[in-house]
């Protein structure tokens, strides 16, 4: 019987310290500042959404360098060609201890615009529109439409992706903003209607977002709050590991929420780790080396 399908003893089972989270939170809640913190370093961090200033002036800041974080920036104009060679090039040699998307909405988009882009046949020469092509405003929306049931096949590539790395030893982080929708419930007391905020995540299509949280054993959505009093203007950052009856959160190594404003919160967040899981091997040293051609 092949090794793989050999049933593992769960009392021989190693919990080894590579992490898999998903963050989500508003713009401006420290997630991509988190995923760059000393403890996770070497970092690279694959940055769509164009801004990266944050992160460098926070840890110049803090303790006066970025060593050990890289990024390329991808965008929508760069196309999804470049995106995915370095992929490939990052799965093939894993040479990083973390590697994170920032964020999930721009690499979609990104995704989204290669497929429109390769999807629009070229004109039959007499002017008229291809008749399977249906556009509006200039936009095919036809492609769009079939995105809004087929979004689950591009993010799950990406979801591969990291899986294969994290079965490497590769710590993997994906951000994610959040937003929120309405639904009308029964307060099952008064026999009312109510009305209930559900924040979720944010991928612009109608099957993926309930899905994406199995596959990442921490799901944290990451905070910005200030004092009630208003007596500290700063602003202070927490991560919730609990979350709420309208935004699910959860942790697979016992994190508990915590707060993390002006500090490396990667690094208070080892300290919740039981010392046994700190000092376990990242990748099985009895495993056979993956051999890339």
């Amino acid at each position: 019987m092949p090794d793989n399908l050999i049933p593992i003893k769960a009392e021989n089972a190693i919990v080894r310290p590579v992490w898999s989270i998903l963050s989500k939170g508003r713009t401006g809640t420290g997630k991509t500042i988190l995923s760059c913190g000393k403890a996770f370093r070497p970092t690279y961090v694959f940055n769509l959404e164009g801004r990266f200033e944050s992160v460098l002036t926070y840890y110049r800041k803090l303790d006066g360098h970025v060593k050990d974080i890289f990024y390329n920036d991808f965008t929508m104009n760069s196309g999804f060609y470049p995106l995915d060679q370095k992929m490939d090039a990052i799965m093939a040699r894993p040479e990083f201890k973390t590697v994170v998307v920032s964020g999930l909405t721009p690499y979609i988009h990104i995704v989204l615009k290669h497929l429109m882009a390769t999807s629009i046949p070229k004109d039959s020469g007499d002017g008229r529109q291809p008749r399977n092509i249906r556009k509006k405003g200039g936009i095919q929306v036809n492609i769009l439409e079939d995105y809004n049931f087929e979004d689950a096949a591009i993010i799950f590539d990406l979801l591969n992706f990291l899986q294969d790395l994290k079965n490497q030893g590769v710590n993997v982080i994906l951000e994610c903003h959040i937003s929120t929708y309405e639904i009308k419930t029964i307060n099952e007391e008064s026999g009312q209607r109510e009305q209930q905020t559900i924040f979720e995540i944010l991928t612009k299509g109608k099957k993926a977002p309930a899905q994406i949280p199995g596959y990442f054993n921490e799901v944290w959505l990451f905070e910005k709050f200030w004092d009630q009093d208003w007596s500290n203007k700063s602003a202070r950052y927490r991560i919730n590991t609990v979350g709420s009856p309208t935004d699910d959160c959860k942790t697979s190594f016992g994190i508990p929420s915590f707060e993390w404003t002006g500090m490396d919160g990667s690094e208070k967040l080892m300290g919740f780790l039981s010392g046994e899981v700190r000092e376990t091997p990242r990748v099985d040293p009895s495993a056979p080396k993956r051999v890339s051609f």
